[in-house]
């Protein structure tokens, strides 16, 4: 008998808590909010190229002292569990530091099954920080309740938001623009896209990259940036390209020229295992100068390859695996009269 009601007060105790998890979660999701109306929401444009372009879809910030400064943050990883409040010190912190006009997050931003909290959490983070922002997906961004969709909505209505939808059938969600002028004339752009999850149908296991109709869309995006007058371009995505790897490897075996590159790097270069060709289409548009990319926490490099800057951003929390030495941001700073474009990295104190 007492055996039986041994095993009788284990039952219930475990009933009791499976009762209890499936109330607290059936709680956490009543407060999830209701999906949005995405009705009218997106556009669509021609991928073979026959959309009209318009210049004035394009948002742009006006260049109002003698250079413009982007402070490029990328894979702040607010999850469950996460240190938020750590998390938002050392982003004020990477701010006031670089003082920089516009903001680029490139990527995971948010992760795990809560994320539609902490997308909210992010959203009114950057809103309240007061300049204007910009983010792009990264593969971790939609791994739980939010969709892309959900948080494209709260990103684009976020406060001082530079965010788009983008265009919908393309591939990817959140691929958009932002023009920089200068006395109200064309001066640089500013080009953000996502660079997907995973290849899902790959035989060996690959993170994601461009999907073919986003290339047409750049080359399609580029040529009309040309012809309004800019010029060129930086590009902002979270996935590095194959090529970082390669320019890594030949500036180590030309010596590490400090000319052509600085920071390190301290893992593999995690790309996708197959080459859309982004590369060669931005070689052979000749307009975007310099490509800003996440993803792989312990990488901080900036390289030239084939007249093409290769950035890394630095890891902007202390969120999952990190260095504690390598946490911070990356400030790129645009001047002159004919642009020119210079990376720096800016490391926290331990």
């Amino acid at each position: 008998m007492t055996g039986n009601r041994a095993l009788l007060i284990a039952i219930t105790v475990i009933l009791l808590a499976a009762l209890i998890t499936g109330i607290t979660l059936m709680g956490v999701y009543i407060r999830l909010p209701s999906a949005p109306d995405y009705d009218n929401v997106w556009t669509e444009i021609d991928i073979d190229g026959n959309s009209t372009f318009d210049i004035d879809d394009i948002a742009s910030i006006e260049m109002t002292g003698n250079d413009f400064k982007i402070l490029q943050l990328t894979d702040l990883h607010y999850r469950a569990g996460s240190k938020i409040a750590k998390s938002d010190e050392l982003i004020r912190r990477t701010v006031e530091i670089a003082d920089p006009d516009m903001i680029v997050i490139t990527g995971d931003l948010v992760m795990t099954v809560e994320n539609n909290f902490y997308v909210e959490h992010v959203a009114e983070l950057f809103a309240d920080i007061g300049i204007p922002w910009a983010v792009t997906f990264g593969n971790h961004d939609d791994e739980g309740r939010a969709d892309k969709y959900y948080m494209g909505e709260i990103y684009e209505n976020a406060e001082h938001s530079l965010y788009k939808n983008g265009p919908v059938n393309i591939g990817g969600l959140g691929n958009y623009a932002v023009n920089i002028t200068r006395n109200g004339a064309p001066y640089y752009s500013l080009i953000m896209m996502d660079s997907g999850t995973y290849i899902d149908d790959y035989p060996e296991f690959s993170y994601g990259t461009f999907e073919a109709g986003q290339i047409y869309w750049y080359d399609w995006l580029q040529r009309g940036l040309i012809a309004s007058g800019y010029e060129k371009s930086l590009m902002f995505f979270h996935i590095p390209l194959p090529e970082f790897k390669i320019a890594y490897d030949e500036w180590q075996i030309n010596g590490s020229d400090p000319a052509t590159g600085f920071g390190e790097r301290r893992e593999d270069e995690c790309h996708a295992l197959v080459n859309m060709g982004m590369f060669d289409k931005i070689k052979q548009l000749g307009a975007t100068t310099d490509v800003f990319v996440g993803h792989d926490h312990v990488n901080d490099y900036s390289v030239e390859y084939m007249g093409v800057g290769l950035h890394y951003g630095v890891k902007s929390t202390r969120q999952i695996y990190h260095d504690d030495d390598m946490i911070g941001g990356k400030l790129i700073t645009i001047s002159g009269e004919v642009p020119e474009v210079v990376v720096e990295n800016i490391l926290l104190p331990e």
